[in-house]
């Protein structure tokens, strides 16, 4: 989760000297999923900068996670689907499982029908393999994160064993795996690619392999580093997701702006635009083509990121219940229309929750069209402590945010002391139990879509001396206990329970202020044809077809 909550952290400085509209609410694109899909053909894609592997226990990259959606067949996985329909976990590779009263032991019986595009088989032990490759010392992969909790993945990570012996292979389709304690979101972690099955005696290499293999609709026929990447159609796979196109070409350019004229000529069915010198094309793009217009070509969608403010409970400012008030006042106080101005045209949407739309609940608790000032002078006035000067830490490509957030709290009486750092220094900083600030701006990227991967690191409540990724340094055992509570449930209740607590925390004791929920703006070619932008996974290259 860490290179992913980087990426997220430097959107806080995205775009900050565009006088943009940022924040509105656009209708999630319908892309043309009323429209019978065209089989066959070329998706041609370009970017300026290559992904970092296209080895799934190595891949981090935003787009890295495309080609593994379009080329793994995981244990489970996500719809075909824009917004919250492509957040619904459904079995993939899995035909049944069952998990023990204690919640540690999950047995998973497995479909006989997925083949690599070598036409080998699909089995338990090559999801076995995929455990034992990804925690192997060697690799360095970023799964690591997610194996800890695996009996037996420590001493592997570690160097002291080969296997993981809480991985264990029952039958030919039959796999188990036990854990060293309950852990609410175990099968939505077993949707990241880092978890893809890989072939018996596949190389474990730092560098990764640049043609794996395939499981899903897809897989990587070719890689040249810094070039391309061929995707070609899984001549074996039998699964029930989509395979429209016959091969996605993507080509590594240099220049943005040729990308994008191919696009708009047609050359090229999709360019990314990286955030930064071109976000002011955004607009034009909007005005020219519209925003998710079905059939269109350019799409807004809301991700799993957010953006927000923490108040650091650690400090007299917001420790106690009653400095609650100060931190509704601050929540009163912030514009959070001026501050989605910072992250470009249309690249936020402002909101009062930590949440992202797909994943929690749309209430209106604090406002969302202006400052209102008067009502957060209220609220101060309730507070024990009425600090007339807070720290904040700000990245330093985010010198406007910072100047919203100093002219908002000045107009109830509170002076800030802005200190800048780069982004990574920041989060080291204010990640450091006793660093000397009040508030900080903090950002985060979820890597599957479930609750917990907010909840989990920003509001956890076992804080160390370095290292804390819960920069409010928030601690309440009613809340960790809803927390709990909330982790233990499965399927629509458990969705419920935390979108409940996220509102319930901001009604009542907010740790933070959220500010905005970063979303994707993607422009395709007028041939680009079944368009799914999946808030987990970006671009869906399985869906896509040619017009």
């Amino acid at each position: 989760m860490i290179r992913r909550l980087w990426f997220a952290a430097a959107m806080l400085t995205v775009g900050t000297a565009l006088l943009v509209a940022a924040g509105v609410a656009y209708p999630a694109n319908r892309a043309d999923a009323d429209v019978e899909a065209r089989q066959g053909g070329t998706l041609r894609v370009s970017t300026s900068v290559d992904v970092d592997y296209v080895d799934p226990a190595l891949a981090y990259h935003w787009y890295a996670w495309s080609i593994g959606f379009a080329t793994c067949a995981k244990l489970f996985n996500y719809p075909d689907a824009s917004g919250a329909a492509g957040t619904r976990l459904v079995p993939e590779v899995v035909r049944a499982f069952n998990v023990s009263r204690d919640g540690r032991t999950y047995t998973f019986e497995l479909k006989r029908t997925f083949r690599f595009h070598t036409g080998a088989a699909v089995t338990a032990r090559s999801f076995a393999d995929a455990f034992n490759r990804a925690a192997n010392p060697r690799l360095k992969s970023p799964a690591t994160t997610y194996l800890r909790e695996i009996v037996g993945a420590d001493a592997v990570i570690g160097g002291s064993a080969r296997s993981i012996s809480g991985v264990r292979v029952l039958g030919r389709y039959r796999l188990q795996i036990r854990l060293t304690r309950p852990v609410g979101d175990f099968t939505a972690r077993l949707t990241m690619p880092f978890f893809c099955p890989i072939l018996p005696n596949t190389p474990i290499d730092p560098a990764g392999m640049n043609e794996p293999p395939g499981s899903g609709p897809y897989y990587v026929a070719e890689r040249v580093v810094n070039r391309r990447i061929v995707l070609r159609r899984n001549p074996h796979y039998r699964g029930g997701r989509p395979a429209n196109v016959d091969q996605v070409v993507w080509t590594i350019v240099e220049s943005q702006e040729a990308c994008l004229l191919a696009t708009e000529q047609g050359r090229i069915d999709h360019c990314v635009i990286n955030a930064g010198p071109l976000t002011a094309t955004y607009r034009r793009l909007a005005e020219q083509f519209g925003i998710n217009r079905r059939g269109g070509q350019f799409f807004v969608n809301p991700g799993l990121s957010t953006a927000w403010v923490a108040f650091n409970h650690d400090r007299p400012a917001f420790r106690g219940l009653g400095q609650i008030p100060l931190k509704k006042a601050i929540n009163y106080a912030i514009d959070r229309p001026e501050l989605a101005r910072a992250f470009g045209y249309l690249g936020a949407r402002r909101t009062d929750q930590l949440l992202p739309p797909a994943l929690g609940r749309n209430e209106r608790i604090y406002p969302l069209a202006g400052a209102d000032p008067a009502t957060a002078r209220k609220w101060l006035g309730r507070a024990r402590v009425k600090p007339r000067t807070l720290v904040l830490y700000a990245p330093s490509r985010g010198v406007a945010l910072a100047q919203v957030l100093v002219f908002n709290l000045k107009q109830i009486g509170i002076e800030l002391d802005v200190k800048y750092y780069e982004i990574q220094t920041l989060l080291e900083k204010a990640g450091t139990r006793g660093e000397p600030f009040d508030l900080a701006f903090h950002s985060g990227l979820v890597d599957y879509a479930d609750p917990a991967g907010f909840y989990g690191p920003f509001l956890n409540p076992e804080l160390r001396e370095t290292g804390n990724l819960n920069l409010s340094y928030f601690r309440d055992p009613r809340v960790s206990a809803r927390m709990e509570a909330a982790n233990s449930l499965t399927g629509e209740a458990r969705r419920k329970a935390w979108a409940d607590l996220d509102v319930d925390l901001m009604r009542d004791n907010p740790p933070w202020a959220p500010i905005v929920h970063h979303t994707s703006r993607r422009f395709v070619s007028r041939s680009f044809g079944c368009f799914v932008d999946h808030p987990v996974y970006g671009i869906d290259f399985a869906a896509a077809c040619k017009k």
